[in-house]
């Protein structure tokens, strides 16, 4: 059974990408206007929009006063999305074109990198001169769709289970469209408190087949307010134990099976079985890893671990690359979230 998405697949022309990118904006308006307020005023620091219905009373006009109001301001985002990195000053230029008596005007450039220094000093020059000759305030964004994604999350809170599932799909769709590049340390976040130390043990977590999850270079395992955990993952195997203890193997992520994986698989069902009386040799999915290190990566923010989350290990460590799962361990025990 395959996992139902809330985004297109299997086709990536730009009409396509602005239609979902669209779509995730639409959500998060129709679930809260503050936060979607908070998304777009996050991509510039120098907007305030006002975005939604604003209530008041008492306020005077010309020749009266009301007792109340119900108002909202208008603004008008203007977005050119892009697959690779090829904007046209000139066409970004024309868009400014399509601005009227909006309070508030936003040009949004997307595309799957940042826009050439060079390059955006030119369009921001043209929107100075466009601002001038119509006596507009037009503010440009340049923006990435990893950003977006970034700051969606930041916005949304754990237990925002409709909001977490679909920006982890609209991930996955910018992930297996190339929009976000797969070369990155990004670590997937799972519960495990009543496994815990079987996961470290056997250096696998399980999860049901048919439960989705998007690109991910480490696993890491929670419990009780902090990542316990972090582990490079080898593999995901899915996998049913037959009757005669043979492992039958469904698919993997990079196609090779190793004894060693296939050893732990096993050791797993049967702790599993033994220890919490959980039955897992059908239909299930098992994320084999190097070996579970150690960490004490906190939860500060209240609840716990709604689901899963995935963190951008090089965004949360400000470092580009790692010498190993050890030191990534080392660096989280000095962070919070």
């Amino acid at each position: 059974m395959s996992s139902i998405h809330y985004f297109q697949r299997y086709s990536q022309p730009e009409n396509v990408v602005t239609n979902n990118t669209l779509l995730l904006f639409s959500r998060l308006y129709n679930q809260s206007p503050f936060k979607f307020k908070l998304l777009l005023n996050e991509l510039a620091d120098e907007l305030d929009l006002d975005v939604g219905v604003n209530f008041s009373q008492q306020e005077k006009t010309i020749n009266s006063i009301p007792d109340g109001f119900i108002t909202q301001e208008s603004f008008r985002i203007a977005i050119e999305t892009k697959l690779a990195d090829n904007f046209s000053v000139n066409q970004l230029a024309n868009h400014l074109n399509s601005f009227g008596n909006e309070n508030a005007k936003v040009l949004l450039a997307l595309g799957p990198s940042d826009m050439k220094s060079d390059q955006r000093k030119k369009i921001l020059d043209k929107v100075k001169e466009f601002n001038s000759a119509k006596n507009f305030k037009v503010a440009f964004i340049s923006t990435t769709f990893k950003e977006i994604v970034s700051i969606f999350r930041n916005v949304i809170e754990d237990y925002d289970f409709e909001l977490s599932a679909i920006i982890n799909d609209f991930e996955e769709f910018c992930i297996n469209s190339g929009l976000i590049r797969k070369d990155e340390y990004r670590m997937l976040t799972v519960a495990c408190g009543y496994t815990l130390s079987d996961n470290f043990k056997n250096n696998v977590y399980y999860d049901p087949a048919n439960r989705g999850y998007s690109y991910c270079s480490h696993l890491g395992i929670y419990d009780n307010k902090s990542v316990r955990g972090i582990g490079k993952i080898e593999n995901v195997i899915t996998a049913n134990l037959n009757e005669d203890d043979k492992l039958e193997i469904i698919s993997t992520s990079n196609g090779q099976v190793t004894d060693k994986q296939k050893i732990n698989i096993k050791n797993m069902i049967c702790d599993a079985q033994e220890n919490i009386g959980w039955n897992i040799k059908k239909n299930n999915k098992f994320f084999c890893v190097e070996e579970f290190i150690s960490t004490n990566f906190k939860k500060i923010s209240k609840g716990g671990l709604f689901g899963k989350r995935y963190f951008n290990l090089n965004q949360e460590l400000n470092k580009l690359d790692f010498k190993n799962t050890k030191e990534i361990a080392e660096l989280l025990k000095l962070k919070k979230w």
